[in-house]
């Protein structure tokens, strides 16, 4: 089961959420973040998942 399936079960529907994580930690971040608080990281992903 990929990971999108799993968040996407877990939201609540109508519209979009965006969802940033650290490719580090998978600390999830804000977007426009720039250096991951938990490890210093600054690579991210993205998910848009539809609600």
């Amino acid at each position: 089961m990929s990971v999108r399936t799993v968040i996407t079960r877990l939201l609540p529907g109508g519209g979009s959420k965006v969802v940033v994580e650290c490719r580090n930690c998978g600390t999830n971040v804000s977007p426009g973040t720039e250096e991951c608080p938990a490890c210093s990281g600054n690579e991210f992903v993205r998910y848009e998942i539809p609600e």
